[in-house]
C-alpha cells in the first residue's frame, strides 16, 4: 500500500450559502472499494458542486487530522506534501504553490465540508460521482511505486528506461523515464539537470537527453531528498554511421551479400548481385562457369559511384540460360576482388537455377487452419535493395503485405526466391507465396478461367456476389467505405455474360471491365448505396463469393444486444509490451482494461470473446483468428503506446487509433474522439496502418492505443484501476456510438 498524502489543511468558515443536505444513507462514500460508515451527513450539494465531509474524507485516506475549535480550522499531515485551504479565500496552497478554486470550503452545523472534485485533484486521488446511484467513489493511486527493499539507503528510484544492460539507440534524443516515491519532495535529476516532467503525486518522471553519436554515453539519474541521494547509471550508444570497411587487408564482408538465398529464375528476370568489401578494389562476378562480368563500386547501396566499398551489378537471365523444359542445375555466384597483385573470392550464399517453363508450378492455397502466420500475399518493392539486413526473398528487395490469402485460390508461379514461390500477375511486380501455405496442383498445365455468369443474392444483413468461373483464379480486393473492387487475373468474360439486375438491391452500381494495361483479366466494381462494415471472399467450388456486410439494424435502446465482440488485450506472457515507470508493463494494464471492458459489454447484452484472459502468450496471427470462425460484429485490440526512438516523448502523448481499411475509418475517428474526450487526453491521430491484427476484412476492427506508458499525464490513468475502468467505459461508449451511427 502506498503512502497517500502529506497535507496541512486550514479551513475557516465565513459567509452564507444555500445547499441541499443529504443524510448519511442518501449518499454513499466509497473509498478504495470500501463503503464508509458515517453518522453525520456524508455530503451536501449546491447546484453545481458536490461537497464531502472533510474530516471523514481525510482520515479515511490515512491523514492524521487536528481540529482547532477556536479558529475553526482543520489540519492534517502525512509526510511532506502539503495543502492549505482557507475559507473566505479561494486561493488554495498545494505543495507550496497557490491554486484557485471556484468553490470555497464551508462549515455547516459545526462540520467542515470540502468540494469533492477540486479537493480530490489537489490530494492526488481519483473521484467520481455516480449521480444515478448517489455514490461518491474515491480511490488512491496504488500502482505507481515498484516493490523495493525496505532498507534501501536513499529515496526510491526506479529507472525503467534506458534498461540496465547497455543498449544501442538510433537517435540523438533519448527519453529517460521511471518513478520515485509518490507524495514526496524528491527531486529527480538526469546528468545534473532537473527532469522535464515529474508528477509529485505519482512520482513518475520523464525527460529528454541529447546524446552524441559514435561514443558510449552515460546517463546518470539521481533522486534527492534532503541530504539523501540515490543514483542510478545507464549506458547508451548511438552507433556511428556505417563506415566503409578498412582498405587493408583486402576482404569481403561475411554476411552483406546478395543473393542470400537460392533463386529459380525465368528468361527476362533480373537478379541483383551486391557485396560489401574493402574499398578501392576491382570487382567482378561469375555465374557458374560463365564468363566473369564487371561490378561497379558505389558510395552506398543503391547509391552513386564512389569508393564506399559497395560492389554491385545486375544480371538479366537469357533464354540460353534455361533448358527447353524443366529446371537447370543450381549454380553458384562467385565474386572476386582484386587490387594490385592481391585477389580474394567468395561464393555467395544464394545459388541460381533457371527454367523456361511457364508456369513453373501451379499451386493452391491450403485450408485456413494450415495458413498460420504465413498466410499473406506479399509484393516485392524493387525500388531499392537492402544490403545490410537480410530480406525475406534473399534478393535484397524488401516486401510488404498485399493481402490475406483466401483458401482454395490458385496461382501460376514463375520461380522461387528462398522459401517463397515467385508469382507474376501480368505486370512488372513480383509477389511472394510461402511454400508452406500452398500445395502443388497436379495434372493442370496452366490457368485460363472464363466467367459465364455473375449471381447476386441478398438478405437483411449482407449482399453476396458469386462469380461462377470455370476454375479458380488469382485475385486481389481493394475497398473504400462503400465500394468493393476485385481485380481478377487471367479471367476472361464469356460471350453473352449479363450482369444481375440491381432493382431493390443495396448495390447502387455493378461494373465488369477489362483490367487494361496488357495485364489480362477483369475488374469488378461494386458500389453500395450505404457504407458496409466488412467483406469476406471465399470459394464455393470454382465460384468466387464476395460477401459484403451491410450496416446492422440497431435498437437505439440496446445497440449492443446480441452483438459478438472480440476483445484483444495486446501482448502477454514473455511479450511484455511497452515498459511502465514501475513494475507494471503494457501487457498487465491492457489486460485489466480489457477485462473491465468485457464486463461493461456483457452488461449491454453483448457476447464477448477474449483472445486472452490471463498473462499468457498469444500468437500475433492467432488474435484476429479468434473472430474468423465466429459471426463477429466487432473486433477491438487494446494497447498502451510506446514512443519511437528520437520522438519528443515529453510533448507527444495522448490517444491514437489504428485501422487498416477505408470502411473502418469512420469507426476509428469515432473511437479516437470518444476516448480522447472522455479521458481528457489529446486526440493524436486515427492512423491507417497495415498491421497484423487489423488486416482481416470480415468485421469492423480497430486498435486503440490508450495513451503512452512512459508519459506521466497518460500513465496517471493507465496504471490505476480507476483509470483503467475509465478507459474501458470510454471504449465501450465508442463502440456504442459506432453502432448507433447506423440507426
Amino acid at each position: 500500500m502506498k503512502k497517500i498524502l502529506a497535507a496541512i489543511i486550514i479551513i475557516t468558515f465565513s459567509g452564507v450559502m444555500f445547499y441541499f443536505f443529504y443524510p448519511a444513507k442518501a449518499i454513499e462514500l466509497v473509498i478504495n472499494d470500501e463503503n464508509i460508515e458515517a453518522e453525520e451527513p456524508v455530503a451536501i450539494e449546491d447546484e453545481e458542486e458536490l461537497y464531502v465531509h472533510a474530516g471523514l474524507f481525510l482520515e479515511e485516506l490515512g491523514v492524521k487530522t487536528v481540529r482547532d475549535e477556536n479558529s475553526k480550522t482543520l489540519s492534517g499531515t502525512l509526510g511532506e506534501f502539503s495543502i492549505g485551504l482557507s475559507a473566505g479565500s479561494r486561493i488554495i496552497t498545494v505543495d507550496g504553490k497557490a491554486e484557485y478554486w471556484d468553490w470555497p470550503v464551508i462549515m455547516v452545523d459545526d462540520i467542515i465540508y470540502s468540494p469533492v472534485m477540486p479537493a480530490a485533484e489537489a490530494l492526488g486521488v481519483f473521484a467520481e460521482w455516480d449521480e444515478e446511484a448517489r455514490i461518491i467513489y474515491i480511490s488512491t493511486p496504488q500502482e505507481f511505486d515498484p516493490e523495493v527493499a525496505d532498507d534501501r539507503p536513499g529515496p526510491l528510484l526506479h529507472v525503467a528506461y534506458p534498461p540496465e544492460q547497455r543498449i544501442n539507440y538510433y537517435a540523438d534524443s533519448l527519453f529517460v523515464f521511471g518513478t520515485t516515491s509518490s507524495y514526496s519532495q524528491v527531486e529527480v535529476l538526469v546528468n545534473g539537470r532537473p527532469v522535464d516532467m515529474l508528477n509529485m503525486k505519482t512520482g513518475n518522471f520523464l525527460t529528454m537527453v541529447d546524446i552524441p553519436r559514435g561514443e558510449e554515453f552515460t546517463v546518470k539519474v539521481e533522486a534527492r531528498e534532503g541530504n539523501e541521494v540515490t543514483s542510478v547509471e545507464r549506458s547508451v550508444l548511438y552507433p556511428a554511421p556505417l563506415q566503409p570497411m578498412p582498405a587493408d587487408p583486402l576482404e569481403l564482408h561475411s554476411s552483406h551479400l546478395i543473393p542470400s538465398r537460392d533463386q529459380v529464375l525465368n528468361p527476362g528476370d533480373t537478379v541483383v548481385i551486391a557485396v560489401r568489401g574493402s574499398p578501392g578494389a576491382t570487382a567482378s562476378y561469375q555465374i557458374g562457369a560463365r564468363d566473369p562480368a564487371a561490378m561497379t563500386e558505389l558510395q552506398y547501396p543503391s547509391g552513386p559511384r564512389g569508393s564506399g566499398g559497395i560492389y554491385a551489378a545486375s544480371y538479366t537471365v537469357r533464354a540460353g540460360d534455361a533448358p527447353a523444359s524443366g529446371l537447370s542445375a543450381a549454380v553458384p555466384v562467385t565474386v572476386t576482388l582484386t587490387r594490385g597483385g592481391e585477389e580474394i573470392k567468395r561464393e555467395l550464399p544464394g545459388k541460381l537455377a533457371f527454367t523456361s517453363d511457364f508456369p513453373y508450378k501451379i499451386v493452391e492455397v491450403r485450408n485456413q487452419s494450415e495458413l498460420d502466420f504465413r498466410g499473406w500475399f506479399r509484393v516485392i518493392n524493387q525500388d531499392y535493395y537492402q544490403l545490410y539486413s537480410d530480406t525475406r526473398s534473399g534478393t535484397g528487395y524488401p516486401d510488404h503485405v498485399a493481402g490475406f490469402l483466401t483458401p482454395g485460390t490458385r496461382f501460376e508461379t514463375v520461380g522461387v526466391s528462398g522459401e517463397y514461390y515467385r508469382v507474376s500477375l501480368g505486370g512488372s511486380r513480383i509477389y511472394l507465396l510461402h511454400k508452406d501455405v500452398v500445395r502443388e496442383v497436379e495434372n493442370v498445365e496452366s490457368l485460363g478461367a472464363f466467367l459465364p455468369a455473375v449471381e447476386l443474392t441478398e438478405s437483411g444483413d449482407k449482399v453476396s456476389l458469386t462469380l461462377n468461373s470455370s476454375e479458380r483464379f488469382p485475385f486481389l480486393v481493394d475497398s473504400t467505405a462503400s465500394q468493393i473492387r476485385v481485380r481478377m487475373y487471367g479471367l476472361r468474360k464469356a460471350d453473352g455474360l449479363v450482369l444481375p439486375d440491381l432493382s431493390g438491391s443495396a448495390l447502387a452500381e455493378l461494373k465488369l471491365e477489362p483490367m487494361g494495361s496488357g495485364s489480362g483479366g477483369l475488374v469488378m466494381t461494386a458500389d453500395l448505396d450505404v457504407d458496409f462494415t466488412g467483406y469476406t471472399p471465399y470459394w464455393e467450388g470454382t465460384g468466387l463469393v464476395i460477401e459484403i456486410k451491410k450496416p446492422p439494424a440497431v435498437d437505439r435502446e440496446k445497440p449492443l444486444e446480441g452483438r459478438t465482440i472480440v476483445i484483444d488485450p495486446g501482448h502477454g506472457g514473455e511479450d511484455t509490451g511497452a515498459p511502465g515507470p514501475g513494475d507494471l508493463h503494457e501487457k498487465d494494464v491492457v489486460l485489466r482494461m480489457s477485462m473491465y471492458l468485457r464486463e461493461l459489454l456483457i452488461e449491454e447484452g453483448a457476447r464477448v470473446i477474449m483472445t486472452r484472459t490471463a498473462d499468457e502468450d498469444v500468437g500475433l496471427y492467432d488474435r484476429p483468428a479468434a473472430g474468423d470462425l465466429q459471426d463477429t460484429d466487432f473486433f477491438i485490440s487494446v494497447h498502451a503506446n510506446a514512443h519511437a526512438a528520437g520522438a519528443n516523448a515529453v510533448d507527444l502523448h495522448g490517444i491514437m487509433v489504428l485501422y487498416n481499411y477505408d470502411h473502418n475509418k469512420k469507426l476509428a475517428d469515432m473511437m479516437l474522439e470518444t476516448v480522447s474526450r472522455e479521458m481528457g487526453l489529446p486526440a493524436m491521430t486515427a492512423w491507417r496502418r497495415n498491421i497484423a491484427v487489423t488486416r482481416h476484412t470480415q468485421f469492423p476492427c480497430v486498435l486503440v492505443e490508450a495513451g503512452y506508458m512512459m508519459h506521466p499525464e497518460d500513465n496517471w490513468y493507465i496504471l490505476h484501476p480507476w483509470g483503467q475502468q475509465k478507459f474501458a467505459r470510454a471504449m465501450k461508449d465508442g463502440i456504442m456510438k459506432y453502432f448507433l451511427s447506423f440507426d
